[in-house]
């Protein structure tokens, strides 16, 4: 275990002045000297680690006590437990390993208390409401979208739409913090923004790859959904960068994914749920090509969603140069 803490560790009473003062360069604070930095490349491991350990350890009993099979993870109500348990588990991995070797708080990913979730969390909900919105609402437009039927709002799943919201929340709350909260400060810590900025957003795109390809593999889509996701990384990175608050980056993509399913019909990352919308019940339109429907990846695997993420990516990078970070 020694060994294990001196290969990690950074951070020593016995740090350089310009050693301490490159760590402090942040926009999340809670540095201190007792605390410990994990290595740069160890980010890259143990995050996947963090992330899929909490899946196993979740996962696993309730396969093998025929709770959650193949065929039903990405059935409701059974998302409920994946969404709300693996994610779960994967966050109290991250805060063990911040309490006990980096010695830091949860201020230190973007969790602190005080007055940022009253102010970003809604403000970030309602604009991944809203570029959810216009990005089908175009799709819709130019023809990769029909309806299936009328609107029957007597139908409408209100009970497990609420319960899909809470539990995309903690399911997308966990992510922002693994990636925008974790891995961007702590790469930002030792390299600067930008490092921090392409690093966590690399990681998460190639984290969801998987399902992109097989038989039916087409590379057009597979470069927009690449695209897609880091032009997605990229936009919340700025959010959290700019907020000095992770709470907004979580709200944007908790609304980002509850929407897709329970407003519109629509899958939210290849999931899609016998749930019905809120709003308005879509399909894909016949003949429909998939670069531009998102196909059975949904909306986000389309190109228009990619062009709507880059013009919030730049949106959001002008509104960064205009805030000075500290």
């Amino acid at each position: 275990m020694t060994f294990v803490r001196g290969l990690l560790d950074g951070s020593r009473k016995d740090e350089s002045d310009s050693e301490r003062k490159t760590m402090t360069t942040t926009f999340y604070s809670d540095l201190n000297e007792n605390s410990r930095r994990t290595w740069f490349w160890a980010l890259f491991i143990l995050l996947p680690v963090f992330f899929i350990g909490g899946q196993l350890m979740v996962l696993l009993p309730a396969k093998f006590s025929n709770l959650v099979t193949r065929e039903n993870v990405e059935t409701y109500p059974t998302i409920l437990y994946f969404l709300v348990a693996s994610f779960g588990a994967s966050f109290g991995i991250l805060w063990l390993w911040l309490r006990y070797f980096e010695r830091r708080s949860l201020a230190s990913v973007g969790l602190a208390p005080g007055g940022s979730l009253k102010r970003y969390f809604p403000k970030g909900f309602a604009i991944g409401l809203l570029m959810a919105s216009v990005s089908v609402v175009a799709v819709w437009l130019v023809g990769g979208y029909t309806l299936e039927g009328p609107q029957d709002f007597a139908l409408v799943s209100y009970g497990p739409i609420l319960f899909l919201g809470l539990a995309f929340i903690v399911q997308s709350s966990v992510e922002e913090i693994l990636f925008r909260g974790w891995m961007l400060s702590r790469l930002t810590e030792r390299f600067g923004m930008w490092t921090g900025v392409l690093g966590n957003s690399t990681l998460f795109m190639l984290m969801h790859i998987e399902g992109i390809g097989g038989e039916d593999f087409d590379p057009l889509v597979f470069a927009i959904f690449t695209f897609m996701t880091m032009a997605f990384s990229i936009f919340v990175s700025f959010l959290a960068i700019r907020q000095k608050s992770v709470w907004g980056a979580c709200a944007w993509h908790a609304a980002w994914n509850w929407s897709f399913i329970t407003w519109f019909g629509l899958p939210t990352t290849g999931i899609a749920l016998d749930v019905k919308p809120l709003w308005v019940d879509l399909m894909i339109k016949t003949g429909a090509r998939d670069w531009l429907s998102g196909g059975a990846e949904g909306p986000e695997n389309s190109a228009i969603t990619g062009a709507v993420l880059i013009i919030a990516c730049l949106l959001a990078y002008r509104g960064l140069k205009k805030k000075p970070q500290a």
